[in-house]
């Protein structure tokens, strides 16, 4: 003990401080206490179902909504997820994120028994239980539970999470981002995720974490990712994409980043659409260094994903893109997406599924 409190001096620690080490400072809560506190700290609006396969069934009060704390994706990170949008009653685009999830999870070699069908029937009995035609939705499959060993051998079985909560866009504060445009920066000191993991969306995230933080502290929003060959990558959870002044619509191709849905619809609707609109000239995906594409040499720039979220780039590393303005072909895009999602326009039927809510 001598030793131990010589060490907490040299560190300039006051040995007095040990009497909250050495005896009980928090008592066991009771059931009505446990339930009572989470009911106070998770009282807020906006978390309206989950589903859970550990429980076998749908909760709708929010301080219920856990998960056990030895399931691998809580201390491991083992773990993958993905979300779509619920719009006007429908899941939109569920099956085609639904099949991004399963080869996450395979990658990842999280076994497990379900198929598609069955994880978007769960997604569509938590969504039904919402009681709201409107939402995010997020959903997770993991390891399970079952020890903290970093082997998902002690896991018990796997398991499936999905949750629905009133959408807000990303990156949201007093002003739209996607109307206003957003500031961005080249993120240089956080390193990019190795490319298996890059192309897993899975709950390893602490490097797009930090890769925004990085970017807000050098004056951007997300943060822009280039390898070391100096090719543009993506950003933290967006794609990248570039217009160039001859009409060019430029994204890079999927090589060690994430196999984004939305960037993949927003080229669909520019070889479809914008090109007939005279909007655009082509499509190229294709590696992009980022001494090819500054602000001053293109006309648009702008990052997307989550369906509908497309967010214009109005400077890059403090040099405006094009006239430093939302341009002409982001605001068509975010029409097109925004249509498409939420009713005014068809899109494809096979894009949405329809929820059979409870009378």
């Amino acid at each position: 003990m001598a030793h131990f409190l010589q060490g907490l001096r040299t560190h300039g620690l006051k040995a007095h401080s040990l009497g909250s080490m050495t005896g009980p400072n928090h008592q066991v809560l009771s059931e009505t206490e446990v339930l009572s506190r989470l009911r106070s700290r998770r009282g807020q609006p906006g978390y309206l179902a989950m589903f859970s396969s550990w429980l076998g069934g749908v909760v709708i009060d929010p301080a219920l909504m856990q998960i056990p704390l030895d399931d691998h994706l809580v201390h491991r990170g083992h773990g993958v997820f993905d979300t779509c949008t619920l719009s006007d009653g429908n899941l939109y685009r569920l099956g085609i994120h639904m099949d991004r999830l399963l080869t996450s999870a395979a990658l990842a070699r999280i076994e497990h028994s379900w198929t598609k069908e069955d994880l978007i029937q769960m997604v569509m009995d938590t969504a039904s239980q919402a009681r709201v035609k409107d939402g995010a939705v997020r959903y997770w499959l993991t390891a399970g539970p079952g020890g903290f060993s970093p082997s998902p051998q002690e896991c018990e079985e796997a398991c499936f999470y999905c949750v629905i909560i009133d959408p807000v866009p990303l990156g949201s504060t007093h002003s739209d981002p996607m109307s206003a445009g957003i500031p961005e920066a080249t993120v240089l000191d956080t390193p990019m995720k190795p490319p298996l993991l890059a192309t897993i969306k899975s709950n390893n995230y602490l490097l797009n974490v930090l890769t925004h933080m990085e970017a807000v502290d050098r004056g951007g929003t997300f943060g822009v990712l280039v390898d070391d060959q100096g090719y543009v990558a993506e950003s933290c959870v967006l794609n990248v994409v570039f217009i160039t002044k001859e009409g060019v619509l430029r994204t890079p191709p999927f090589d060690g980043i994430l196999l984004g849905t939305t960037v993949r619809r927003i080229m669909e609707l520019a070889e479809t659409t914008l090109i007939q609109e005279g909007l655009l000239a082509s499509v190229n995906q294709s590696p992009i260094l980022a001494s090819e594409v500054p602000g001053d040499v293109i006309s648009e720039m702008f990052l997307c994903g989550g369906d509908t979220h497309l967010y214009p780039v109005t400077s890059w590393d403090e040099i405006a893109v094009g006239d430093g303005h939302v341009g002409p072909v982001a605001k068509r895009l975010i029409e097109l997406l925004e249509e498409e999602a939420f009713g005014t326009e068809a899109g494809e039927s096979s894009d949405f599924i329809a929820v059979d809510y409870p009378d």
